[in-house]
């Protein structure tokens, strides 16, 4: 009997490809949509610093100018924190629809690795029989051929 050889390997070995690269994309967005929580984290540390920094302006008797320039920082913040929060948004979609792939590439190679393993079992268990039947059939020959040849043969 010929050695077992899995017939769908090319196809495994390009999903394995394919599994990769996709995986690698996912990380890329994970990275992405990382970055963009650091960046709001740091805005709103800029802007509570700058609302606490206004409280304590006021407080020590601050000119209208210099009231203003801090409003005006704390809003520009606001609105790059509103800004980075719907880009968040997108980032986490894009993250949950590139995992999606990545799933669904990984359970079509898991497939075909539990196919491999079942056809590899298969034939085993066919190699089995056939080796099984070859035994009988020498033994059935020897049988017929006679006792006292059948112990020259064994030795």
């Amino acid at each position: 009997m010929e050695t077992f050889k899995f017939s769908l390997n090319r196809v495994r070995n390009y999903k394995s490809q394919v599994l990769d690269k996709e995986k690698k994309a996912l990380g890329a967005l994970q990275r992405q949509r990382n970055d963009m929580l650091e960046r709001i984290d740091a805005l709103e540390h800029f802007r509570a610093q700058k609302a606490a920094e206004i409280v304590e302006k006021q407080k020590k008797g601050a000119t209208m100018n210099e009231l203003m320039q801090y409003d005006f920082l704390i809003e520009n913040a606001r609105g790059q924190i509103m800004a980075a929060r719907e880009e968040l948004k997108k980032l986490e979609a894009a993250v949950e629809a590139q995992r999606q792939v990545v799933l669904s590439i990984y359970q079509e190679k898991t497939g075909m690795d539990k196919l491999e393993e079942k056809q590899a079992e298969e034939y085993r268990v066919l190699e089995a029989k056939a080796t099984e039947n070859e035994i009988m059939q020498v033994i059935s020959n020897k049988l017929a051929g006679g006792g006292d040849d059948s112990e020259a043969g064994i030795a």
